[in-house]
């Protein structure tokens, strides 16, 4: 994965999890159960490491790698369908990354 597919992934994980947590403050349901948040926030760990290493910062093995599970990778997707038709701001790669 090239650093910017991993950069375009930590901007679609981190904004699922806002999106999630704005529904919340609202007093809607949530989109993402407890488990499921702490499986997308070892993805975005995952590829952090990857990050580290790409720049000198870490060893290869500190790299971490890390699978998403099938149910919660659909979930991701049908939410970021749903970030993007119903034009939800989010947060770009400038925001919280570099």
């Amino acid at each position: 994965m090239s650093n910017e597919d991993i950069y375009q992934r930590l901007e679609d994980l981190h904004n699922v999890l806002v999106y999630c947590s704005d529904l919340q403050k609202q007093g809607r349901i949530h989109v993402f159960k407890t488990g499921e948040r702490i499986c997308i926030n070892q993805e975005r760990g995952a590829l952090l490491s990857q990050l580290s290493h790409s720049n000198n910062e870490t060893f290869s093995h500190e790299v971490r790698e890390y699978k998403m599970p099938v149910g919660i990778e659909v979930k991701i997707k049908f939410t970021i369908e749903k970030i993007e038709a119903t034009g939800w701001g989010g947060f770009s790669n400038e925001k919280f990354i570099k």
